[in-house]
């Protein structure tokens, strides 16, 4: 028998979900001590009830076997109006499954390992422009590689300027998000919505259509403070222009290339025979694609050579791995990409994935009452799924603050909980990239560790900064050195 709302255990310590919006070294103690609560923990913010979900078995309630009973928190999707619109991170419903079967055929493995010679070639060019001795932000360059990468696959951008230009207005965008997150305007946009809803229930004819005009109007974060400053709205308005820009290239050529961008507009649907997206429609799955498709395999990568740089016995293994496989021949003959000869670099990266997972929070809400890990959670209930708090609670991994790549050998990986990983979120909503970003990482990864070793400054312990996703804080530095006949990589502290 199911046991009441109210007796899953109240947050504690007093704390509240206005954690989350502070600075990350807090969001960071507030997740940590996530994991040291029970399953279940719940509190609220205005009328909004709040459930934390922070074990593995509990995630994989809510975004598994009940995914149906959720959707994507509204005011996570008010956060996010500027940037995704109704891109398939943020869209719900109908539109959200028409656009997952459109888009889903782009993203199989066959369609995706084209780009392998695309991330290799990206890669040499980025270690071709460092010279001997030089000091670098490994994650200032790990963003342009990852960067280019994705503006290549996407938009068929063959410079940097163009990706960095997109870039730098994504940035822009992702502070605000950054800054805004934990406001008191998102449980009162939600309320708004709310209302909405309840008056469309309500309302017929013309007052009924009156009433969706006005809701469409609400997903506008027009209570935020600073939601209309001048910076905000010229970065939202480089990415329109030059995306939209890039379609009317792409229809004028008759949709003639071979980037995703082209592929978005030809997406038709195998069964009905027809493509129902519109130009805003491929924007807004565009942007999407843009910031998923750099910000996690770029700070994942950063993250790889901050790690290797503390455990130099996993930065041996993968320098040999990757002097073992030639990564050059993918661009230069063609050839196939076997994961299997980057094994170890495979790992060292969804190591760090675990340990630190681009997002923080993965919220929902539910439509319909719910019973989840054996409580009843009524409709309207927010709920934060941590990828964190999973990722490092003790009856999830053993030792989860030691770096150990060695746990996704696959005896080992299979034995563990399927709702054990969510870097890439799970179920039905899981991210459509994730293919991408697991064959970019250690291809990038062997790239460079191929071609350069990285002196590493490891006099202080990495953290991650206060930014939307978990970079590094302070960068990555390092000097590079020309390896010179399979030198070994070396790791001290850079003076």
């Amino acid at each position: 028998m199911s046991k009441r709302f109210t007796e899953i255990p109240a947050l504690s310590g007093g704390r509240t979900v206005r954690s989350i919006g502070r600075t990350m070294p807090d969001r960071l103690e507030f997740m940590r001590t996530l994991t040291t609560e029970g399953d279940l923990v719940r509190t609220q913010m205005l009328s909004i009830p709040i459930v934390f979900v922070n074990s593995a078995q509990a995630a994989h309630d809510v975004l598994v076997a009940n995914a149906k009973s959720f959707e994507k928190s509204p005011g996570f999707r008010v956060l996010l109006y500027y940037l995704g619109g109704n891109g398939l991170f943020t869209a719900e419903g109908e539109l959200w499954r028409k656009q997952r079967k459109l888009m889903a055929p782009i993203f199989q493995p066959a369609p995706i390992a084209q780009y392998a010679a695309t991330m290799q070639a990206v890669a040499s060019r980025a270690a071709d422009r460092w010279t001997d001795g030089e000091r670098v932000d490994l994650s200032h360059e790990c963003t342009r590689i990852a960067m280019s990468v994705v503006g290549k696959a996407l938009f068929d951008a063959d410079t940097f300027d163009e990706a960095d230009a997109l870039g730098d207005a994504l940035a822009h965008c992702l502070r605000w998000v950054n800054a805004s997150l934990g406001s008191a305007a998102i449980p009162a946009h939600i309320l708004l919505l709310d209302l909405a809803d309840a008056a469309l229930r309500r309302t017929s004819g013309a007052w009924r259509e009156r009433v969706a005009a006005v809701k469409e109007r609400l997903w506008e974060p027009f209570l935020f403070p600073g939601a209309r400053g001048k910076e905000l709205h010229a970065a939202v308005n480089v990415l329109d222009e030059r995306i939209q820009g890039m379609i009317d290239e792409r229809r004028r050529q008759g949709l003639s290339r071979n980037d995703l961008l082209t592929r978005l507009l030809a997406a038709r649907d195998a069964e009905e025979g027809i493509g129902t997206m519109s130009d805003r429609q491929v924007r807004d799955e565009a942007v999407t694609l843009f910031i998923a498709g750099h910000e996690t395999t770029a700070t994942a990568l950063a993250w790889c050579f901050a790690m290797l740089a503390r455990h130099p016995e996993w930065a041996a293994r993968a320098q040999a791995e990757a002097d073992a496989y030639d990564v050059e021949s993918l661009a230069r003959d063609g050839a196939r990409y076997d994961a299997r000869k980057l094994d170890v670099c495979e790992r060292v990266f969804k190591e760090v994935l675990r340990m630190y997972p681009p997002l923080l929070m993965l919220p929902r809400r539910t439509l319909e009452p719910v019973t989840i890990s054996g409580y009843e959670i009524p409709a309207k209930t927010l709920t934060f799924t941590s990828p964190f708090v999973v990722h490092h609670r003790p009856d999830t991994y053993e030792w989860p603050e030691r770096f150990d790549p060695d746990r996704w050998l696959p005896e080992r990986e299979s034995a563990r909980h399927k709702g054990s990983y969510l870097p890439f979120g799970l179920g039905p909503r899981y991210c459509i990239g994730m293919p991408f970003a697991l064959m970019e990482g250690p291809i990038v990864l062997a790239q460079l560790l191929r071609r350069w070793r990285f002196d590493v400054d490891t006099s202080r312990a990495p953290m991650p900064d206060d930014y939307a996703t978990l970079r590094p804080m302070g960068g990555v530095q390092a000097v590079v050195r020309r390896r010179d006949g399979g030198a070994k990589i070396v790791h001290t502290a850079a003076s």
